[in-house]
Formats: structure tokens, C-alpha cells, sequence
């Protein structure tokens, strides 16, 4: 089963190595590539964009496959020598921040919509290509300048790291839950939390089909305004009402 677009809940999930968990959903992705994985380290601190990058390189290795860093590539090369683009976790805000500051938002949504290359995410990557990044767990360390809109590959929202509310637990601040009964107060826009250890796939046109496939370990669930939440279909294809 093969789409152009994989969405991760995190990189790091607990009894894994980096990306381990999902690898073989990594590995379908990138199947047949010949060029070296873009890697957009821009969720995390300028200096350490080259330590982030060495330590996806490294996860790579294990698949034949080279990476470099998109803060290493003459622009006129982005998107002409590259077929998987990979954007990494880290903070939400800063990843949109930084690639609004560079316009190139709106050139990796069109050059993944028209086929020219595969979209990874994990974490953060996977906020930045949903509708907005609104539903991040991550604090505002920096205003976006132009605003929360994302990729729009998914055009519904995510919450990667999607925590259950624990009935034994004696936190009393707010669940995940409540937080996202919190953002359909002010929206209607249906979000997925995503487990860690979980992925979703979907094709270019998911705007249209809506069809989706939800794999990896632990699962989702889906929340939908006025709705109750309930359990996402695992492990085989579904439409997203």
C-alpha cells in the first residue's frame, strides 16, 4: 500500500529507537527514491539544524538512503532534486515561523499536491500539513507572521502525542480532551489525536476522498463537533466524514 504523504505522531515512542516504530511505513514511502531525503530541520534552534540533521542521516543510513539538510541546498535545487521532503518535530510555531520567513510555504504545498515529491512528518512536520497549526501542543515561543494557516495537505486537523484523559491519575489540569472540546468551541474543524506510535497515510487528493489509513501502534481518535469522540478504524482504508 503506497501513498505520497505520511503524517507521524512522534519520532520517539517508548521501547524504540528514532523513528524505529514506524520504519516500515518509512520505508514504503521512500521505496525506489534515488535522490537524498530534504530534511527540514527548522523546528528546531538554528544551531542545532546540522546535530538534527546528523541524527536523521543517521536513522537513514539503516535504509540505504542519504538525507541533507534544506538549510544546506541552493534554493533552485529544493524541489528539482528531491523526492521525499521530511519535516522533523520540535516546536510547531518556529517550523511555520521560519518557513513563512523564507516563502516556502506555499512551494512545498504545491509541489507535494502536483506530485513532484513525498511529504513525511513527524510531530511537528505533521502540524505544519494540516489545515492550521491550531491544535499543536507546543507553546508560542514565536508569532508566525503569517498566521496559523499550514500545508492543507490534511484538511482537517491533527493532535499529535494525543493523550487519553486517566481516571486515576490525581492531576487535575485540563485533559487533551477538554482541550479540544476547547477548539470546537471557536471551530468546526473535525481533529484526529494521533497516539504516539501511530501514522496516518493519505493521497494528494484527500481534499476530495477524504479516505485515509491509520497505522503504526496505539491508534487514534477522532473528534468532531457536537460529537462524542470515538475510535478511529485501524489498519485499513476509511473515508473522514
Amino acid at each position: 500500500m503506497s501513498y505520497p504523504i505520511l503524517l507521524i505522531s512522534s519520532s520517539a515512542v517508548h521501547g524504540y529507537g528514532y523513528l524505529e516504530c514506524n520504519k516500515e511505513a518509512i520505508r514504503e514511502l521512500t521505496k525506489g527514491i534515488t535522490t537524498p531525503v530534504l530534511f527540514v530541520p527548522y523546528a528546531a534552534a538554528q544551531s542545532e539544524w546540522d546535530s538534527y540533521t546528523d541524527k536523521v542521516r543517521a536513522f537513514f543510513r539503516t535504509l540505504n538512503i542519504k538525507v541533507v539538510g534544506i538549510h544546506k541546498v541552493p534554493r533552485k535545487k529544493i524541489f528539482a532534486d528531491h523526492e521525499v521532503i521530511f519535516v522533523g518535530g520540535g516546536n510547531t510555531f518556529r517550523l511555520l515561523h521560519t518557513l513563512q520567513q523564507q516563502g516556502l510555504v506555499q512551494d512545498i504545498r504545491d509541489a507535494v499536491l502536483a506530485g513532484k515529491m513525498k511529504y513525511m512528518g513527524s510531530s511537528a512536520g505533521t502540524n505544519l500539513a494540516t489545515r492550521s497549526i491550531c491544535t499543536t501542543n507546543d507553546m508560542p515561543i514565536v508569532y508566525p507572521s503569517g498566521g496559523f494557516d499550514a500545508l492543507n495537505l490534511f484538511t482537517y486537523q491533527l493532535n499529535p502525542h494525543y493523550l487519553d484523559p486517566d481516571p486515576g491519575t490525581s492531576h487535575k489540569g485540563e485533559t487533551r480532551d477538554q482541550r479540544l472540546a476547547e477548539f470546537h468551541q471557536e471551530n468546526d474543524t473535525t481533529v484526529i489525536g494521533l497516539r504516539e506510535g501511530a501514522y496516518i497515510n493519505i493521497n494528494t487528493d484527500f481534499a476530495t476522498t477524504k479516505e485515509l489509513y491509520i497505522g503504526g501502534i496505539n491508534g487514534a481518535k477522532i473528534f468532531m463537533k457536537g460529537k462524542a469522540p470515538y475510535e478511529a478504524p485501524m489498519n485499513e482504508k476509511f473515508v473522514l466524514e
